[in-house]
């Protein structure tokens, strides 16, 4: 599922003395945060029972991407359909949505964004830490940052493939897809 390009230039990226400082620096601030402690304090943690329709998509996505860890959901308010992976902690992985895509989407559109964001997950997109790079802007050759937006890029698209895999087919992805990009709640668009 993993996009070649994806692949090859996360390679690239883990070699280079900016990136690997850039995820030192992380690694070194994670104990200090804590991703699940954040969470907790910003959003709604969905136990298991809660929303038992979201239970079944994250247990679908899972053995559809052959995932073991244990795997926690949040939600947060906000009208914007949006969704996140969180930087695994403790073993546990974090995906976050927000109200609005959680009442609007159907399970099958919500299995592609779950998919998409286990997709982060799965591929180790959230080892690299790109905005912590960036901050290291004036050291970064130009050469790394083309290929770190290069990479971000080819990221989205190996998500989005684990993301089909979850959907179960391609509809359910357009319909997301289209949700996301045209902030339509309802059913008086057909997407064609």
């Amino acid at each position: 599922l993993r996009a070649r390009g994806d692949r090859d230039l996360a390679e690239q990226l883990l070699k280079d003395r900016t990136v690997v400082q850039a995820i030192q620096q992380m690694e070194e601030n994670a104990d200090r945060v804590g991703a699940r402690r954040q969470l907790l304090a910003t959003s709604l943690r969905l136990a298991r029972g809660m929303a038992p329709i979201v239970d079944q998509v994250m247990d679908t996505c899972r053995e559809r991407l052959e995932m073991d860890a244990p795997l926690e959901t949040f939600v947060y308010p906000d009208a914007d359909f949006n969704a996140a992976a969180v930087r695994p902690e403790g073993g546990r992985m974090f995906v976050l949505v927000s109200s609005a895509l959680l009442d609007n989407f159907e399970p099958d559109e919500l299995a592609f964004v779950v998919g998409h964001e286990l997709g982060h997950h799965l591929f180790g997109h959230l080892s690299i830490p790109v905005s912590a790079v960036l901050e290291a802007r004036e050291h970064l050759d130009p050469g790394t940052l083309l290929k770190l937006f290069s990479w971000k890029r080819y990221a989205e698209i190996s998500s989005d493939r684990a993301g089909l895999v979850c959907a179960g087919g391609l509809d359910p992805c357009l319909c997301a897809l289209f949700k996301v990009a045209s902030g339509l709640r309802g059913h008086r668009v057909k997407v064609d």
